[in-house]
C-alpha cells in the first residue's frame, strides 16, 4: 500500500518539474531574459541573473504547492504586485514578438489555407482545458 504514495510522489514531482523547466525554457525561448539583460546591461552577470530566475522559480513553486502564508502586509503587497507587474509586461512583450513571428512561419512551410481552424482549435483546445480545470477539478483535496 504504502508504494502506491511513494509511486504518486515519484510521478507528481517529475511532472512538476517538467511543467516548471518547459515553462521557464518557453520564457527563454520568447527572449524575456535577453531581453532583461539587455535592458538592465547585465550581460557580464549572466550565471548570477540565471540563478536568480531559477530561484525566484523555485520560491514560487513551494509557496504554490505548500500553500505557505506570506504576511507581508500591504507594503509587501505593493512591491509583490509591482514585480508581477514587471514579469507580465515583459512577458507581453516577448509574446508581441513571437506574434510577429506568425506570418514568417506560415510563409515558411507554405501554409495558405487553414490557419484560422488552427488559430481557432488552439482557443478551444486552451477553453476547453480551462473549464475542465474549473468545473471537473474544483477541489483536489
Amino acid at each position: 500500500m504504502w508504494w502506491k504514495y511513494i509511486v504518486m510522489i515519484v510521478i507528481g514531482v517529475g511532472a512538476g518539474m517538467a511543467i516548471s523547466g518547459a515553462y521557464v525554457a518557453l520564457i527563454a525561448t520568447m527572449g524575456v531574459y535577453t531581453r532583461l539583460e539587455a535592458w538592465a546591461r547585465t550581460g557580464s552577470r549572466i550565471i548570477e541573473m540565471e540563478n536568480i530566475i531559477l530561484l525566484g522559480t523555485l520560491t514560487g513553486n513551494i509557496l504554490t504547492i505548500y500553500n505557505v502564508p506570506v504576511p507581508l502586509g500591504w507594503f509587501g503587497l505593493l512591491i509583490t504586485g509591482a514585480f508581477f507587474g514587471i514579469f507580465t509586461g515583459c512577458l507581453a512583450a516577448a509574446l508581441e514578438d513571437t506574434v510577429k513571428l506568425f506570418p514568417i512561419l506560415c510563409r515558411r512551410l507554405k501554409l495558405r489555407k487553414g490557419l484560422p481552424y488552427i488559430i481557432g482549435a488552439v482557443g478551444l483546445g486552451k477553453t476547453m482545458g480551462s473549464l475542465a480545470q474549473f468545473f471537473l477539478f474544483k477541489d483536489p483535496m
